[in-house]
């Protein structure tokens, strides 16, 4: 064999088997993990569900909720959500028939409170502190509810009729799960793998720039941040997990950026589903990224002071 041909650039058929084989593998090492934390949570909330613990839990929440203009009935529906995540929680709202603007309300302590089991469990193996991101989701879902009682405009129309899935049983609904899981976080890797080979990544942290600047995120965290935005924190988070592993992002940018994302995420899906069943648009979008650029830039700043202090 010539010396000269060993480090001959490989083909294009050569670089793509090695896209899909190593986001492959990577892809079905992060959903196993993600199922085998997943499936157990998914079970433990029914067990709390049926037990009447949630409910039990949720009484407790029930005198603060005047204060965002909601009524106490929805805590139920809000523990819910927190617990198990925000198609369960818009199912425990039952007879509940809400206005626009509590809807509306309702939505944003959703979006920014829920699935925490399984959401924090992410980001913290990806390398920050689960209590630091709790304390982050549960001070943007108050505060911003507090904040939207306040400014937003009163009265609003009855929600329309909550039209959601019909009923399952557990063992459908973790059947759709894993099947769900590993065709999304495998198809992620391997598109990662396609978009690191082929220089798209670069391409789009420069399109991105200016959002991701006002988001005070880095450039890297591009892919991961439309991820997050388009198909959930737990499927980006899988990506993030695999990426802060291998030493693709420091840790300074899985710290702003899971920061960012414990505020703001799935601005796709679950904004669309909320606004079908009545909330205002604008009003779970507009604040939430708000918030999220303040929590990036805050902890920037923080991080500066801190610094600054130990020298």
């Amino acid at each position: 064999m010539d010396p000269a041909t060993d480090h001959q650039p490989l083909g294009l058929k050569a670089r793509l088997a090695g896209c899909l084989r190593a986001g492959a593998t990577a892809g079905g090492k992060q959903a196993l993990w993600l199922l085998a934390l997943m499936i157990p949570v998914s079970l433990g909330v029914k067990l709390l569900a049926w037990s009447g613990a949630l409910a039990w839990l949720a009484r407790f929440l029930q005198p603060g909720l005047g204060l965002v203009g909601l009524p106490g009935e929805s805590a139920v529906a809000l523990v819910t959500a927190a617990a198990a995540g925000i198609y369960s929680g818009i199912a425990a709202l039952g007879a509940l028939e809400p206005t626009g603007r509590q809807i509306t309300i309702i939505a944003f302590i959703m979006l920014s409170f829920h699935n925490l089991p399984v959401e924090v469990a992410v980001q913290r193996k990806a390398g920050s502190s689960a209590w630091r991101i709790l304390l982050l989701r549960l001070a943007a879902a108050v505060v911003g509810a507090v904040l939207l009682n306040l400014v937003m405009p009163a009265g609003g129309e009855l929600a329309p009729e909550r039209a959601l899935r019909p009923p399952v049983t557990w063992l459908e609904e973790t059947a759709r799960l894993t099947g769900k899981v590993i065709v999304l976080v495998v198809g992620l890797m391997i598109l990662q793998k396609f978009l690191a080979e082929f220089g798209v990544a670069r391409w789009l942290a420069r399109g991105l720039h200016p959002v991701l600047w006002v988001l005070g995120l880095p450039r890297r965290t591009a892919f991961l941040w439309i991820t997050m935005n388009t198909l959930g924190l737990a499927y980006g988070g899988a990506v993030l997990v695999e990426e802060a592993a291998a030493g693709e992002l420091s840790r300074e940018e899985v710290e702003l950026l899971n920061r960012s994302a414990a505020v703001c995420h799935s601005l796709l899906e679950d904004t669309v589903l909320f606004v079908a069943i009545g909330a205002w648009a604008l009003w779970i979008t507009v604040p939430r990224l708000v918030m999220a650029a303040a929590a990036v830039w805050g902890y920037r700043a923080w991080q500066r002071w801190v610094s600054a202090g130990k020298r």
